[in-house]
């Protein structure tokens, strides 16, 4: 490694070994996220035809993981400060396993909600949560970077082509099982992590206490700040075809929009995670979610598809970026032995916003017959989380322990 990407400007360096654990954390954090996310929309039909139901149940998979990860995030961020980090991976991800596995068994309904709901679900908020928290204990140095890495979305773009192919080829059941093939990588990635460098005193540090955390006003900026940028991303990604409608482009124009989001979103995980290395954690998260906010009131101009495709596209730069800087802010502010705690109870806080926002937005159109008020909202939403993200600018903790 050159002394370049070794040594920030405050001297701080990180062991010969942090690479490696940033390389199991984008597995982990990859193989949980491709595996449930990308493979779900391409076996809806499947498996409506196995178990014999509709898809207002089967679409419930989802939910049932949302919720499970929100209720169990905060359980994996305390045990993260009590237990090893390998040990609590290699449950996380021996999870998914079963879980794959008892869906390419599950021929009733209460099977398929068990294997989305208690194994999946937890899982998730294993591969969510500590990931992060692996790198953010091994990199003193160019952590935003690390970040980025970590939280780019490459796996999910090949699962719904592998997964689809398989179940063409060899039907719902054979599916399911590479699914779980594909998760024993994370599962035999887990047995290498090493829970921090040598000399690390991190996990015997008690830091703050949830209740502590949520009593703090920069802990709230910096999470609704967060929850600002998420909230934008859901709206977009779900009410994208339809919103591109009123601007008066249609068809495959409009679908595209989402592509060039997607696309874009995989620079932005490390675009951001460069300038946090350069500005700052929390500078940066200001200056995502301000962005965030002036492109949002742009879209009330009903731009013309280049113009949309432009700003879509740096939504998504944005919206995919707040991901390594929120983090690394979290890190910055509160310090890594608080990092766990605080990162699974902002998995908690965020449910409610992502559950409502859709339909929300979906009933103001009904009652409007425009986007105007959701655009809006969003957009006053991610000024106000700039602004409260300003809250968190002074700095107390060291960013090692």
């Amino acid at each position: 490694m050159h002394q370049a990407d070794q040594i920030d400007i405050s001297g701080a360096s990180n062991h010969p070994r942090a690479k490696r654990m940033a390389v199991i954390s984008f597995l982990s954090f990859n193989i949980t996220i491709g595996c449930i996310y990308g493979s779900f929309s391409v076996l809806l039909a499947a498996v409506q035809s196995q178990l014999g139901v509709g898809p207002t149940l089967s679409t419930l998979g989802i939910p049932a993981v949302a919720l499970s990860t929100a209720l169990c995030a905060p359980v994996v961020g305390w045990l993260a400060t009590r237990y090893s980090l390998r040990l609590i991976m290699l449950i996380g991800s021996l999870l998914l396993v079963a879980g794959f596995i008892l869906l390419s068994l599950a021929s009733i309904l209460p099977l398929y909600f068990l294997a989305y709901g208690m194994l999946l679900g937890p899982g998730m908020a294993v591969g969510v949560v500590l990931p992060a928290t692996l790198v953010t204990r091994w990199f003193a140095a160019n952590r935003g970077k690390a970040l980025g890495f970590v939280n780019t979305p490459v796996i999910i773009a090949a699962v719904p082509l592998i997964t689809t192919w398989t179940l063409q080829a060899h039907g719902l059941q054979v599916a399911y099982l590479v699914l779980a093939a594909m998760s024993m990588v994370a599962v035999l990635g887990s047995l290498f992590v090493i829970d921090g460098p040598p000399g690390d005193t991190v996990a015997a540090v008690d830091g703050l206490s949830m209740v502590q955390l949520m009593s703090s006003t920069r802990f709230w900026g910096l999470t609704l700040a967060f929850i600002a940028s998420a909230v934008s991303s859901i709206v977009l990604t779900v009410h994208m075809v339809p919103m591109a409608r009123t601007w008066g482009i249609a068809g495959i124009r409009a679908a595209s929009l989402l592509t060039i989001m997607s696309l874009i979103g995989i620079i932005g995980t490390n675009l951001f995670g460069w300038v946090v290395d350069r500005l700052g954690a929390v500078p940066s998260l200001v200056l995502v979610v301000l962005d965030g906010g002036v492109l949002w009131l742009l879209l009330l101009l009903h731009p013309s598809y280049p113009a949309a495709a432009v700003i879509i596209g740096l939504i998504g730069l944005h919206a995919a970026g707040v991901v390594p800087v929120f983090t690394a802010a979290l890190s910055e502010v509160f310090g890594q032995e608080s990092f766990s705690r605080a990162y699974g109870l902002v998995q908690l806080i965020i449910l409610p916003f992502s559950v409502l926002c859709v339909p929300a937005a979906a009933m103001s159109y009904t009652h409007t017959g425009s986007y105007a008020v959701t655009v809006i909202a969003v957009a006053a939403f991610l000024l106000v989380g700039a602004v409260l993200a300003l809250s968190a600018r002074r700095r107390t903790v060291k960013l090692t322990a």
